[in-house]
């Protein structure tokens, strides 16, 4: 009786928190593939000579706004994971963590290029391809995240 007690409390203590593991990483995808969609929004509204400065901040302003939202959701994780699971996952979560930083100063570039008295909507859309193929990499290394947990 005693064993099974044991075995309930520990089912009851590890499986919620590894439900709100993959709730978290699910979260992270869709911001994820969010900064992907905006950034790719920008990279099209230049590819159709259709750039407009207004909707190229608002979806800068979105990107910015996700990418934050994924580095605040990667410390959640990692305050969700067991020691276990932070073991087996630990390549995986400093890649995403990699990306992100490696992401941001493009973020930064695009906000520079809009402020500027002259933009360079070209160099725009060269650094909205490029964080649009960091993110997809990033999802990538999610999708493997999931299938260790």
């Amino acid at each position: 009786m005693k064993t099974i007690f044991y075995i309930l409390l520990t089912c009851l203590l590890i499986l919620p928190a590894n439900s709100q593991v993959i709730d978290k990483i699910g979260e992270l995808n869709e911001k994820c593939r969010l900064v992907r969609g905006h950034a790719y929004m920008i990279q099209q509204m230049i590819d159709n000579n259709d750039y407009n400065e207004a909707v190229a901040r608002a979806h800068h302003g979105m990107i910015h706004t996700n990418l934050r939202e994924m580095e605040y959701m990667l410390r959640e994780i990692e305050t969700l994971l067991t020691s276990t699971q932070k073991a087996r996952v630990a390549r995986e979560m400093e890649e995403l963590s990699t990306l992100c930083d490696d992401t941001k100063p493009m973020v930064s570039s695009i906000r520079e290029e809009l402020d500027s008295e002259t933009t360079n909507i070209q160099r725009i859309r060269v650094l909205s391809i490029r964080i649009n193929r960091n993110l997809r990499s990033a999802m990538e290394i999610n999708d493997t995240l999931i299938n260790k947990l």
